[in-house]
């Protein structure tokens, strides 16, 4: 019988639970496997997966639904299973570099995408030139985190001093980007060679972030030039970072022409299924099974 694991840490959530609906309706064997009760084991050319202290046969498909606190070690895990001839529905290097906000950034540059002017700073030694070339307002980031966590808005340049010096004391990195007033981004779901779906996210009042976990609001995108446009740029960051299946983020800047903020390894699916009314976990699944595997215990 096919396999198909999904690795979450908490089996409840909407999208873990949707993949297994999705599995159940296809009369696939799925199974939620938490992450930090795995344990690895290598040899010379051999490689054991353990869950909670037996030893597991490894599936035949994976579909990875960690979040950004466990990314090290479903990376690991991945990398385990990929070797033991599981498909993974996105690798683990592929999850590890979208998750690093500016490694992602790098990425897409070098493939001449339109990414946010975007600064790096690991002492405050380019402070002043970074917030002289970016002015002001400006964004600050966290290198990891999801649903807006760690992002914050500095309105002046003594506000913006105050937020590097702060994350530099705390020893994190500092990441700047120039800001962009639009008040809402887009969310493309990628899969495969295939946009899904898009919504039009706006922050909620007195937010600048439009992830729904702030308060934002979401619509889908019905305007087909306007989906077209966006999808196409989709397809091309998750072709340049290496992902079968991602959110992409974007907005679009002064000039009205698409940037992309973030891709997103492991989105969320319930506000785009409740937004666009498609199966997305489905497709996922439909997805996952039409590849080829080669594992073996």
């Amino acid at each position: 019988m096919t396999s198909v694991a999904i690795l979450s840490r908490y089996p409840e959530l909407y999208s873990t639970c949707r993949l297994q609906e999705a599995l159940r309706a296809r009369g696939v064997d799925g199974r939620v496997l938490q992450p930090e009760r795995c344990a690895l084991h290598v040899q010379q050319g051999k490689f054991y997966l353990y869950y909670e202290g037996q030893i597991l046969p490894p599936p035949e498909r994976v579909l990875p639904r960690f979040g950004s606190p466990l990314t090290q070690l479903g990376v690991r895990l991945l990398r385990q299973l990929a070797a033991q001839g599981s498909y993974c529905l996105n690798g683990g290097d592929a999850i590890l570099h979208a998750r690093d906000k500016f490694l992602s950034l790098q990425i897409l540059a070098g493939a001449s995408l339109p990414v946010p002017e975007t600064w790096y700073l690991a002492d405050a030694s380019a402070t002043e030139t970074a917030l002289a070339q970016l002015g002001a307002p400006l964004v600050s980031k966290l290198l990891s985190g999801s649903q807006g966590v760690g992002v914050n808005l500095a309105e002046s340049r003594a506000g913006a001093r105050a937020l590097v010096d702060t994350l530099l004391q705390l020893q994190h990195e500092a990441l700047l980007q120039r800001f962009l007033p639009a008040g809402e981004d887009y969310r493309v779901i990628v899969l495969g060679s295939e946009a899904l779906a898009a919504m039009r996210r706006r922050a909620g009042p007195g937010e600048f972030r439009s992830n729904l976990h702030r308060a934002g609001t979401a619509e889908r995108v019905e305007d087909a030039e306007v989906l077209a446009r966006l999808g196409k740029l989709a397809l091309a960051a998750t072709a340049a970072l290496d992902l079968d299946f991602a959110g992409v983020d974007l907005m679009l800047d002064e000039r009205g022409a698409p940037v992309i903020l973030e891709v997103n390894p492991v989105p969320s699916l319930e506000g785009v299924e409740r937004v666009s009314g498609i199966d997305i976990a489905g497709k996922i699944v439909d997805f996952a099974l039409s590849r080829r595997v080669q594992a073996s215990a």
